[in-house]
């Protein structure tokens, strides 16, 4: 294999796994004010929607940015994550989370 072919391979895993980090990023605050993740990872990369929320409608004002660890951390803002792309993060987790 090339240098330049594994260089890419590194690359599009870093950025994977920076796309894992902002989906478990996605988060819910509940009316008493704690904060669950929008997701359940069950396997790495394999994301559904947190069992405790698919029977609730939630708001755009109640998505809220996590802080949580990873190895490979995306940058998201001091604020936390304008609420345009947690619900572009919630749509493309969903359509198609199998293999993020």
């Amino acid at each position: 294999m090339s240098n330049g072919r594994f260089e890419q391979k590194t690359t599009t895993a870093r950025r994977q796994e920076q796309v894992r980090h902002l989906v478990r990023s996605v988060g819910v605050e509940m009316g008493n004010g704690v904060r669950v993740p929008f997701f359940v990872e069950p396997v790495p990369g394999r994301f559904r929607q947190n069992p405790v929320l698919k029977s609730m409608e939630i708001g755009d004002d109640q998505l809220c940015t996590l802080n949580v660890a990873a190895e490979t951390r995306a940058k998201i803002p001091e604020g936390g994550l304008p609420i345009e792309a947690l619900r572009y993060l919630i749509a493309m987790a969903l359509k198609g989370g199998d293999d993020l």
